[in-house]
């Protein structure tokens, strides 16, 4: 492949990278208009959806978010009735929090259909296309975590 096409469709891959970033968070705006909460409420019932359940401290450092902020998002979620808290039996002073039936069948409304539109639009990969693909995304999330720390340093440091 020569260097000027290779460079094309990188360029092409970056633009469709930004442009996907855009409509995911355009997505997820709407998503969370519908439901009534924060973008950041969105994201830690994204959060609980994937972990299950997780106490608050796991929440917090999954969302970047300060153990204060976190109750009192954990407060908001709870009070729209789309989390609720529940002590370890083992440990009484230990609290998990996780979705509620009542998240997931706001929620499953909202993603139901675009998981399995995606899941269709996965099928159409071979594995060696997948593998490319989760690599790539893996590469990314590292890549993109990095830099928020660099941002977030900069912020920190007083560069604004």
């Amino acid at each position: 492949m020569s260097s000027v096409i290779k460079n094309d469709l990188i360029q092409r891959l970056g633009q469709e990278v930004r442009r996907e970033q855009e409509d995911v968070q355009a997505f997820d705006e709407a998503a969370a208009a519908h439901l009534g909460i924060h973008l950041t409420d969105l994201r830690v019932l994204g959060i609980l959806d994937r972990l299950g359940t997780a106490s608050a401290s796991v929440l917090a450092r999954e969302a970047g978010l300060t153990t204060g902020s976190t109750t009192t998002l954990v407060d908001r979620l709870e009070r729209a009735g789309y989390a609720r808290r529940s002590r370890d039996d083992r440990d009484r002073r230990r609290v998990f929090i996780e979705l509620t039936e009542h998240a997931r069948q706001r929620i499953e409304p909202i993603w139901g259909p675009l998981a399995e539109e995606g899941l269709k639009l996965m099928n159409g990969y071979s594995e060696e296309e997948l593998r490319l693909i989760i690599d790539y995304l893996e590469q990314s999330r590292t890549l993109l975590e990095k830099h928020r720390k660099r941002v977030v340093e900069m912020s920190a440091g007083g560069d604004r």
